[in-house]
This record gives C-alpha cells, structure tokens and sequence, in this order.
C-alpha cells in the first residue's frame, strides 16, 4: 500500500545508514511481488480473512511461510514494525532459548491479579509458568522462532474465536487500554513463548516521540502523532513521507528532532518511486 511503501523504503535506508549487520527482509502479505524490487522481499499468502477479518494474522502467517522456504540461514532475527527508526545499529546477539525484547505497555503484575492482562493470561495461557510483557522490537534466535511462530499464529486464532465471550474491559478502551480487539496476536506471541517455555529477556529497545524525550534505544517507533512546534506530523496522514516539519526549532527534544531529522532526510534521499496509486493510502495493490 501507498501507505507502507515509504514506511519500508526509509527503513531500509536508515539500516543502510547506521551499518546495521545483517539485512532487511520485507514480508509481504500479498499474491504477488510489488514494484519495490531493490527491497529484499518474501511474498507471503495473507490470511483467509474470510474466516476472520484481522490484518494481524498476516504477522505470525508471513514469519511461519518465510522460515519455512529454507533460504534463511542466518541465527539472530530482528522482528521489528515498518514504523521503526533505526537510531544506531543493533549488534545484540541471542542464543537459542534466550531472546531479548521491548518491555510492553502492558504487565502481568502478580499484585494485581485481576488486572486485564492477569484475565486475559488466566484463560489463554493457563498451564504457563510464566508469561512476559514484551513486544516488538524482539531479537530471537531462528530455531525459537521457527517453533513460535505457528503457535502464535494458533493462539492469535484461539482468542479472536472467542471475542464474542470476551469480559467488555477486555476490549473497551474506555475501560482499559489493552483493546484486545487489536492487540490479540501481541498477546498470541507472548502466549505461544510462555507455553514453549522461552523466557525473554527485556531491554529498552525502542523510545517513542513525543513520550520519551531522551534518545537511550537503538529504534524510535513513530506509531503515535509526534508534536513539532505548532503542528503535529502523524505516519497516518496522506503526504506523511513529504510533508515533515523543517526546519526544526531549537527547543524541540532530542527523540523528536532525532526522528524528524531522519524522516526529512530520507524525504530528500529517496526520490518519489512514480508508481501511480489507484487505491487509497491503506489499500494494497496486490
């Protein structure tokens, strides 16, 4: 989608641009390949919406078909969104059995026992002897996820038949912010983990503008509106790739400036694709 497009062209810039080891594979959910073709791309089958309409599914599906090819050799994974801002390289590196992940907005507090998340635990992963508040970025060796992967798939499957049992506070977002009408495949992942009995260890990974104020992680993730001065730039809007607020005013924080400065950046690195859109921002092509 128009929507994606600069989102994964920018990203695989900014992997350029702090050395990142390794490379950038993008998984795309759809029936054939895109006009991206300098982006390293595996086409995956998307998910039977007609079972189910959640564009999630397509998570947990892409990584099982890609891992399944065979051709991945490489034994550190960096599962990251296309909303990441690379800040410097990642050099992490995990042994089979002991992955390392983003802290969620989440916790399975066990002073709280009837919190949303300890529900939600207590129904889905019942038998786990523990379960970690994590999400992406997630740095995983590759035999762990190639044995997560179906299983969160699975389990993602498992709580979305049940939503109509759901508790309201479960996906009411008046009532609680873990709105598990979207969040379920995070849930899924954090499931099939706990069941396999794969501890993650937590590190602060990512910052998020306008939240964190100081640049102390390798990744901004700009999933929410970003303030800068007298305007607010949202990776939602239409012309997000283009339209960045420049030049920068001297008092803005250093995660702000970090991430406007990268997004203008590549704004002026990256000539337009021409591709003519017929579909809406969010619509794929293919």
């Amino acid at each position: 989608s128009h929507y994606f497009e600069w989102q994964v062209r920018y990203m695989k810039l900014w992997a350029e641009q702090v050395e990142q080891p390794g490379k950038v594979t993008r998984l795309l959910s759809a029936t054939k390949m895109d006009h991206l073709k300098d982006i390293p791309t595996h086409v995956s089958a998307s998910y039977d919406f007609r079972k189910d309409h959640y564009v999630p599914y397509n998570k947990p599906l892409s990584v099982s078909q890609w891992l399944a090819t065979g051709q991945v050799v490489e034994d550190v994974i960096i599962i990251i969104d296309p909303d990441c801002c690379f800040v410097h390289k990642v050099d992490i590196m995990v042994q089979e059995g002991a992955p390392v992940a983003q802290p969620a907005f989440y916790s399975f507090d066990v002073n709280k026992p009837n919190s949303v998340p300890n529900q939600i635990a207590r129904r889905y992963c019942p038998k786990c002897a523990f379960v970690d508040p994590i999400a992406v970025p997630i740095i995983v060796h590759r035999r762990d996820i190639e044995k997560i992967a179906p299983l969160w798939l699975s389990k993602t499957e498992q709580m979305r038949k049940e939503k109509d049992t759901w508790p309201n506070a479960w996906s009411n977002a008046s009532l609680s912010p873990i709105t598990l009408g979207w969040t379920a495949e995070m849930f899924g992942y954090v499931f099939a983990a706990a069941e396999l009995g794969i501890r993650h260890e937590i590190h602060d990974l990512q910052v998020v503008a306008p939240v964190h104020k100081r640049l102390a992680a390798p990744f901004i993730h700009y999933h929410v509106a970003v303030p800068v001065g007298n305007r607010k730039w949202h990776k939602a809007n239409v012309d997000a790739a283009t339209n960045i607020p420049w030049p920068l005013s001297p008092d803005i924080d250093e995660v702000t400036a970090m991430l406007i400065t990268r997004l203008h950046n590549a704004s002026v690195t990256l000539p337009p694709t021409g591709h003519e859109w017929t579909q809406s921002y969010y619509q794929p092509m293919v």
